[in-house]
């Protein structure tokens, strides 16, 4: 009896063979337009953004997992789309002339615009999630049809040339100011991380995590949280974070004794904090910029305090963690030494260290970007331990091209978006509405602006969360005197934070994957760790120098604020300080650090004396936050995988 051998699938292609596939020649070739665009900065700012959007629509199509739609009907679309911004090429002269409103929209115009319009909310539903698809169709046919609601809803456009004219041919549409920061700034900042992290910058970043920490208590766990928020600064992508330092960092805290979940939540809001993390945030954090008119190096300085204060509380959280569960340090064999690490790769520092100075010292983010990628090339082939050849360059365009497919969709819906609620005056209603319910009260509209963000955040990508926010939210909390840089980081904040807050935490779902936990579980667990991470942004809002940086006196006072209501917030939700916590014994201290919060130096001194009478007594069971006790059972080392 003879068995059928069962057919095996043909070997991926690798190398030279892998980039001549279609799919990979047509991200070359966006990645090759956006650096025309910088390379030939008069491009027409409709060709330029029509040509990221076209783009990013063809290689989401081009790029689905699984068989639907079928191979032809995938390049069909890709091909429909890429026409149209050839149409607006071929049309750029009379788009020169014609005044809105004015001008008629001819029927290439509909054709076009209806093209490129159900083009991008099938692919946003396919790639992002229906959410955001039915999203960007309720606000398409908010802006069609609202001329007919009754009451405050209604509004006077009611012409579908009208919404043509807007939404195509002018710069406030589809082709508006996320597109263009998606285009003209984001794009640039993804192709340095991928050329960082061909050259091993992102792997350095992890082993130096790890020396740094693996001797310490919670070591894998700590070594998560530094190179998550190190690779974030780089790449400020969570779910690309989680994905690129988890598969080492999430092995290891579980074989440390780490509860899986515990780990994978570690990995997720570690990865999720990058995204505020300087000197790469996340995409908002670029529109928030614009949104300002500000330059992003301020935006990056005033997130440098309340970023240190989020990964601080993770550190403290792990550390606490691994007191509590009597967890091991990893073995001596497993850790690096910085001194063989450095000698290899220290150069590879450099272009992350100028990147940083460009942007504090005020220069164009793009020439910052670009000549961190100069950079980066220049110096990781001067020695042989980071040489790589042109294949290594070509295949970090393409994995650019294919990442930012993740930014250009978000982006060009939150376009559209923002350019309906501007048109319509929904703006301005939807701030009447909120100073209507929360009864002109400041704490409960900042508490309803935060569950909006977060809400907005459930749905959507962080970036279209963001940009809904800042449209509809800020305005409502400037009512309040906060001030703009405040209101924005805020929103912005919040809307980062949806990547580990059920039920569509992404960030925590990647983690879980990795981990082989339950999603949801993971989910609600990430959120309980990051409750004190929460808090930050509330600390800010009544601490606002730690953001406007008014001078030393007024920034130390926030920071040493900020630092104790974290510092307890955490003791009482790991239930450990010295010993295990009793219930009554949790409430009281997360009670009196939430009470720290509040801006009066009476209620300060007078929580920080409850403080120490709680938590005192309790100390002598205490090392430090980095060290291993001198006697706990925490300090033997774990086996290592193959030993006796």
């Amino acid at each position: 009896m003879t068995t059928r051998e069962s057919p095996t699938r043909p070997a991926a292609p690798e190398g030279w063979a892998a980039i001549r596939q279609p799919v990979a020649l047509v991200a070359l070739a966006w990645s090759l337009f956006q650096i025309a665009i910088y390379v030939f900065p008069t491009m027409d700012i409709m060709i330029r953004r029509g040509g990221h959007v076209a783009f990013g629509i063809a290689l989401a199509f081009l790029t689905l997992k699984g068989g639907s739609p079928p191979g032809w009907v995938r390049w069909t679309l890709a091909g429909l789309v890429m026409a149209v911004p050839v149409y607006l090429w071929t049309q750029l002269d009379r788009l020169y002339d014609r005044i809105a409103d004015l001008d008629p929209v001819l029927t290439g115009d509909y054709l076009a615009a209806g093209l490129l319009l159900v083009l991008l909310v099938e692919a946003t539903r396919r790639r992002m999630g229906t959410g955001m698809a039915l999203l960007i169709l309720g606000f398409i046919a908010y802006m069609l049809f609202g001329a007919h609601l009754p009451g405050l809803l209604a509004h006077q456009v009611d012409s579908v040339e009208t919404f043509i004219d807007v939404m195509f041919l002018t710069e406030r549409g589809i082709f508006g100011i996320p597109t263009g920061v998606s285009a003209e700034v984001v794009f640039y900042f993804v192709l340095f991380a991928a050329v960082f992290d061909v050259y091993g910058g992102g792997r350095l970043i992890i082993d130096l995590a790890v020396c740094a920490t693996g001797r310490r208590v919670g070591g894998p766990a700590k070594a998560a949280v530094l190179a998550s928020g190190l690779t974030g600064s780089v790449s400020g992508s969570a779910v690309a974070n989680v994905m690129s330092t988890g598969i080492f960092t999430i092995p290891l805290m579980r074989r440390v004794g780490y509860d899986p979940r515990f780990a994978a939540s570690v990995e997720a809001v570690a990865s999720t904090g990058g995204q505020i993390m300087p000197p790469v945030m996340g995409a908002g954090a670029f529109i928030m910029a614009d949104f300002l008119q500000l330059p992003y190096g301020q935006i990056a300085l005033a997130a440098v305090l309340p970023s240190l204060l989020y990964f601080a509380s993770l550190i403290w959280a792990v550390h606490l963690e691994a007191r509590n569960s009597d967890l091991p340090v990893l073995p001596e064999g497993e850790i690096g030494r910085f001194g063989p690490i450095l000698r290899e790769r220290w150069h590879l520092l450099i272009p992350l260290a100028w990147l940083a100075v460009l942007i504090v010292q005020g220069y164009a983010v793009v020439d910052a970007a670009i000549q961190s990628i100069v950079l980066t090339i220049v110096i990781g082939s001067l020695r042989g331990t980071t040489r790589q050849g042109p294949l290594a360059l070509v295949e970090a365009l393409v994995a650019t091209a294919k990442r930012s497919v993740s930014v250009a969709l978000p982006c060009a819906g939150a376009s559209v978006i923002v350019a309906v609620i501007s048109f319509t005056g929904l703006g301005t209603k939807f701030t009447a509405l909120m100073l209507a319910a929360s009864g002109g009260v400041a704490a409960v509209a900042v508490v309803m602006a935060a569950l909006g963000a977060l809400v907005l955040g459930a749905g959507m990508p962080t970036t279209s969360a963001y940009i809904m926010g800042a449209v509809l939210v800020v305005p409502a909390l400037a009512q309040f005197a906060i001030e703009p840089l405040v209101a924005h980081m805020f929103i912005f904040y919040f809307a980062i934070m949806s990547m580990v807050t059920p039920p569509v935490a992404l960030a925590a779902y990647a983690a879980a994957t990795i981990a082989d936990t339950d999603p949801t579980r993971t989910g609600y667990r990430s959120v309980l760790l990051a409750v004190p991470c929460l808090i930050v942004p509330f600390g800010f809002v009544l601490h606002p120098a730690l953001l406007t940086l008014p001078g030393v006196a007024a920034v130390g006072w926030a920071l040493v604020v900020l630092a104790v209501v974290v510092w307890a917030v955490t003791i009482a939700l790991i239930g450990w300080f010295g010993r295990r916590l009793a219930p009554w014994h949790r409430l009281a201290i997360g009670l009196a650090g939430l009470a720290a919060l509040w801006p009066d130096p009476l209620v300060f001194a007078g929580t920080v004396a409850a403080l120490a009478v709680l938590l005192l007594p309790l100390a002598g069971g205490l090392s430090l936050p980095g060290r291993p006790g001198r006697a706990g059972p925490s300090d033997r080392p774990v086996r290592s995988e193959g030993r006796p």
